[in-house]
């Protein structure tokens, strides 16, 4: 393990098979200092963003050309690959996809007012509210390709029984289901939904 900052990569856990990798020969005799820093820094960058991945880099890229060939890449943007791959970072929706693509059950309709006091609060929420909420909901913080209209299984939104105005929303991620109490204002039910995304402890069935 390394003590001192050298020109060694020391990577924080066991699993990668080694406890120090040279950045250059003899690295480990030789310490960075603010003549060196720069240089450091550079074979560092390179270790950890080329060198010291390339295996695994390879073996994605074989993995990946067995689904779709990579020379047929070139076809989308840069953009179109991420939203393929990674899903909407930045998620958005209105009334009309909360309504059409979501199942309100057991206590909720999708004119019961409690529903109607969701859709509204899920429309003024900002983005990194609706990364919070979908991570809350679906345990991931993007939506697929087409938005709610492809989150398979559709979010279900049931009313939580014996429950008040001081109760918490909980979830069953695995089913995208959510319990959520009939609160009396869109205001509690913002605060306490939003309050709820923020703990982890919350995702309970």
């Amino acid at each position: 393990m390394c003590e001192t900052l050298n020109f060694q990569f020391c990577p924080s856990s066991k699993v990668h098979g080694f406890s120090a990798v040279d950045l250059k020969p003899n690295g480990d005799d030789e310490m960075v200092t603010v003549e060196n820093a720069e240089e450091y820094v550079e074979l560092m960058f390179d270790f950890c963003m080329h060198i010291g991945i390339q295996k695994q880099m390879e073996a994605f890229k074989e993995g990946f050309n067995q689904v779709f060939p990579m020379e047929k890449m070139s076809s989308f943007s840069h953009k179109e690959v991420q939203m393929v791959l990674c899903g909407n970072q930045s998620p958005s929706w209105n009334a009309d996809d909360i309504i059409n693509y979501t199942e309100p059950k057991l206590g909720y309709t999708r004119d019961s007012p409690g529903f109607q006091r969701f859709v509204r609060v899920l429309c003024g929420m900002s983005s990194d509210e609706r990364k919070a909420f979908l991570q809350f909901t679906t345990g991931c913080s993007t939506l697929p390709p087409g938005g709610l209209a492809n989150l398979h299984p559709r979010l279900t939104v049931v009313r939580k029984v014996d429950a008040t105005d001081s109760s918490y929303p909980s979830v069953n991620t695995c089913v995208h289901y959510l319990k959520l109490p009939e609160y009396s204002s869109e205001d509690i039910m913002r605060e306490r939904l939003l309050a709820a995304t923020m703990e982890k402890g919350f995702h309970l069935n």
